[in-house]
């Protein structure tokens, strides 16, 4: 059943996942354009069933957009299950496998999805894309850089990010497929063949590197010509304190409310005095 062919049309269905999304079940629309022509090939000869699986496939569906992939994979394995059925009650039994395997695949996937793509693979390329224009010699800092934008420049580092994120977006979404089809509920159809949390956990920390560096270079920036003396050295260290406080109180679990009015207090004098 999953060729070439079949598993190419529901990779370029997959980019319509989000066609006729909705708040009462979301994305079943899209799910089942996906997988509309796995069902007519596969219910070929019984085309009497087929409104009854389109029926269930239109039930509540919501994930992340690239993971889904997984989800089609799964689902496209366990339909195959469903429609070999024997008997009555092997076809309930293979039904409510699918349903299980739908509801917790697209969690995980979520899970997994929303923290690797949005939380991380974004800022990430974002973050190099603006150093990037500071290797090409854009210094955003500047305000004239509003007055002249350097479209090149500006060009390159767009299309490096848009290329890095959709390289790493693209290939889970077309090796999901395949990897969850041939995988089955002991490895969660092939999540659990990749270390998603060590991938993020690496991920963040670039982030965080290049983060620095930009902070970094920021103050560098606006600082270089200003004449360090008390006063100055004084607020820079009351920040610098009150940034590390935070960490402590998370740890502690202390309320940010009084991390805040300490704060607003103890400015406030630095400031009179």
């Amino acid at each position: 059943m999953m060729n070439f062919s079949m598993h190419l049309r529901l990779f370029l269905r997959s980019f319509f996942l989000q066609t006729g999304w909705n708040f009462v079940k979301y994305q079943n629309v899209g799910l089942t354009f996906i997988m509309l022509p796995f069902l007519r090939k596969l219910y070929k000869q019984d085309q009497e069933a087929l409104p009854a699986v389109i029926t269930r496939y239109l039930d509540n569906f919501n994930t992340q957009p690239v993971m889904a992939s997984f989800c089609i994979g799964a689902l496209a394995k366990k339909e195959e299950s469903v429609a070999q059925a024997k008997s009555v009650t092997d076809f309930k039994e293979q039904v409510t496998e699918w349903t299980s395997a739908r509801r917790g695949l697209s969690i995980t996937a979520a899970s997994i999805g929303d923290r690797l793509f949005w939380g991380t693979l974004k800022p990430l390329t974002l973050l190099l894309a603006i150093f990037i224009w500071l290797c090409l010699g854009v210094n955003f800092f500047e305000i004239e850089l509003l007055e002249n934008p350097l479209v090149f420049d500006a060009l390159c580092a767009g299309a490096v990010a848009f290329f890095v994120y959709n390289s790493v977006a693209l290939f889970v979404k077309w090796q999901g497929i395949t990897i969850a089809y041939n995988s089955d509920e002991k490895t969660c159809f092939g999540l659990t063949k990749f270390d998603w949390n060590k991938t993020i956990y690496y991920a963040k920390h670039i982030g965080l590197i290049l983060t620095t560096g930009l902070i970094l270079f920021g103050v560098y920036h606006y600082f270089k010509n200003i004449e360090l003396n008390l006063y100055f050295i004084t607020r820079a260290v009351l920040v610098l304190f009150f940034v590390m406080i935070s960490f402590l109180t998370r740890k502690l679990k202390v309320p940010n409310m009084y991390l805040y009015i300490a704060a607003v207090i103890i400015f406030s004098i630095a400031c009179y005095l």
